[in-house]
């Protein structure tokens, strides 16, 4: 809680009209409480003045905007803070209202893994007996309670809000996952974490950013304005050169860096750590490419203080599932895993890691419309280690979903036979004829849907939980 006056003051803004308390931040009309401050700003389709009587009407006593706007703001008859650019100062602002003080907080950010990494540091710090909050793609949770997630990171009030609740029910750590759009969109500014961790890069997001040297500059900001100390994998060239350039930071890998690990491939694959001259090992039921994650979770448990020895004994059994990475829905033959691969690099390895259990691997595979268009062959090209490759519609949103499958079947038949790549447009009717194509000494990856439980289908969300989907169907053939 603070005052506008003190707001005005320690943030730089002008203050209309007169002073008062305010308890909270929004963004978001309908995140709006009693004696919130309604940070009304112009969206992508929308004004934030036009739900300003919403906001209103749930209880914000006065608002936040831009100096452009503030001859309209003053029309709703509360007291009116103003800013050049409000959303620039507005990690400022929600820095000012809430206390996080005593709160501990993680980050990790890269292209894939971030939200298995979240999972299994949130999982692991619990165990070692802190509790421990975690905001991530697939859900958050607020002391014991799990919640829906809507954006990977929330927009910056919102993500203080949440800190707060986590704060109040008793949570001492937080593990975020951070995006690299969160990152350019002013969503953590303010935050300073203890220890953030860095997964890998590849293609991704290219709409957003003109390259990748100009991605990695986005997720580069985490570690340079945001983090006391980072561990970077170093498996890969940006994650060699990112750790090149931080001075606080530990490199991992299997092959080089200061802290090392060794993974078997399999179902369930062995993990082993060398952090400070000291053995961790375990085994990792999900597989080999969740094994990279939690060794990645584990080197940042021990840069945060955590003993080795308590480590190792908290992960003795890993009994930790991440939503949609990975993850089997079937209980017998023929295994069904569903994951949330949606770039060439996650195709590859999730696919890759199936091919090399199991005798026999179909995999049904869609793109995401209204995103990075010139990743799409390279997935279907990943996908092409599959005895079979089923193509069908995933998040088609505003584009022509015919046309989306095109170039995926276009690109598979570059490198399979015509009699091993089908074009099935329903999903449900993909995943059905995957699973009767498969024995029971074979596997079926759904790449794409993950956790989720939408699809976006010409511009609006239409329910579809592809893992309960998938798990009716094979229980069905049981």
């Amino acid at each position: 809680m603070t005052s506008l006056s003190l707001l005005a003051d320690e943030v730089g803004l002008e203050l209309h009209g007169h002073d008062l308390f305010v308890t909270g931040v929004a963004q978001s009309s309908d995140l709006v409480k009693p004696g919130y401050l309604f940070a009304a700003l112009s969206g992508a389709k929308h004004h934030g003045l036009d739900f300003a009587n919403q906001a209103i009407q749930q209880g914000a006593v006065a608002l936040l905007v831009d100096k452009s706007d503030l001859e309209r703001a003053l029309e709703f008859g509360l007291p009116v803070l103003v800013a050049d650019h409000a959303l620039s100062i507005l990690g400022k602002v929600c820095s000012q209202v809430y206390d996080l003080s005593g709160l501990k907080l993680f980050a990790v950010t890269g292209t894939n893994g971030k939200t298995s990494t979240v999972t299994y540091l949130a999982w692991l710090i619990n165990k070692l007996g802190t509790s421990c909050g975690f905001s991530a793609s697939t859900m958050r949770r607020v002391g014991q309670e799990h919640i829906s997630s809507s954006l990977t990171t929330p927009q910056v009030a919102e993500m203080y809000d949440l800190l707060s609740q986590m704060k109040q029910a008793g949570n001492k750590s937080v593990v975020v996952e951070v995006s690299a759009q969160a990152l350019i969109r002013h969503r953590i500014d303010g935050l300073r974490f203890a220890v953030a961790g860095f997964t890998n890069l590849s293609r991704d997001h290219l709409d957003d950013f003109e390259s990748m040297e100009h991605y990695l500059a986005a997720k580069k900001l985490l570690f340079t304005e945001h983090a006391d100390f980072s561990v970077i994998n170093i498996e890969d060239s940006f994650g060699a050169s990112l750790r090149k350039d931080l001075s606080d930071a530990i490199g991992i890998g299997s092959d080089r860096g200061e802290w090392h690990y060794k993974i078997s491939r399999g179902i369930p694959a062995e993990l082993e750590i060398s952090i400070r001259g000291h053995s961790i090992s375990c085994l990792v039921p999900a597989g080999a490419i969740m094994a990279k994650n939690l060794a990645l979770a584990i080197a940042m448990a021990a840069a945060a203080g955590f003993q080795i020895d308590a480590i190792q004994e908290a992960i003795k059994s890993v009994d930790v599932e991440v939503p949609g990475r990975l993850q089997r829905v079937s209980n017998h033959a023929p295994a069904v895993y569903v994951d949330y691969a949606h770039t060439p690099a996650g195709v590859e390895a999730a696919a890759g890691e199936l091919r090399d259990h199991y005798k026999e691997l179909v995999v049904v595979l869609g793109a995401s419309g209204n995103r990075d268009q010139g990743k799409r062959a390279a997935m279907a090209h990943a996908a092409c280690v599959a005895d079979l490759l089923i193509i069908t519609d995933q998040h088609p949103r505003d584009e022509d979903p015919a046309e989306i499958r095109k170039t995926l079947v276009t690109a598979a038949l570059s490198k399979l036979p015509a009699n091993q790549v089908e074009e099935i447009a329903n999903p449900q009717a993909a995943i059905e004829r995957a699973i009767g194509a498969v024995s029971n000494e074979g596997a079926v990856l759904w790449c794409g849907p993950g956790h989720l439980t939408y699809r976006e289908v010409a511009g609006k969300k239409v329910a579809f939980n592809a893992v309960e989907i998938a798990r009716s169907l094979v229980e069905a053939q049981k």
